[in-house]
């Protein structure tokens, strides 16, 4: 995928939650952490040069789990600080609230190196699971 994929990507993902019965909160929420994420590897992963990322997604009742697998340098989001969203923005330290959303939608967040380099970045996103519908015979 490229960065002018953002488009289909959401289309994809959007398709997959409703396919899960995701509500609007959940897909909200999958939408936000896999684009932040997706833009994050271009930006600042590749420097905006093209660069390969795949992206799975599995779908389940009362889940969704978001893989994406790159070839950029290696990035562990969990050596990114927490912003002080208690200081006035304009004396915040610039970086890091993306990462932040991404923690705050998402119930997992788990980066892993890959072998051969780069990241897997897995995200899970929990909802509640709707029976199906019962149909009167």
């Amino acid at each position: 995928m490229r960065m002018q994929d953002l488009g289909a990507l959401a289309t994809f993902l959007e398709r997959a939650c409703a396919g899960a019965g995701a509500d609007q909160e959940a897909t909200s929420a999958v939408r936000l952490a896999t684009e932040e994420v997706f833009s994050n590897i271009f930006r600042h992963g590749y420097g905006d040069r093209p660069g390969p990322v795949t992206v799975r997604v599995d779908a389940a009742p009362g889940r969704i789990t978001v893989i994406l697998v790159d070839a950029a340098p290696a990035f562990d989001p969990a050596g990114v600080a927490r912003p002080d969203l208690d200081a006035d923005w304009v004396e915040r330290r610039l970086g890091g609230m993306g990462w932040h959303l991404v923690r705050e939608v998402m119930d997992e967040v788990r980066r892993e190196p890959r072998a051969a380099g780069g990241n897997v970045f897995t995200l899970v996103k929990k909802f509640p699971a709707h029976p199906p519908d019962i149909q009167d015979i």
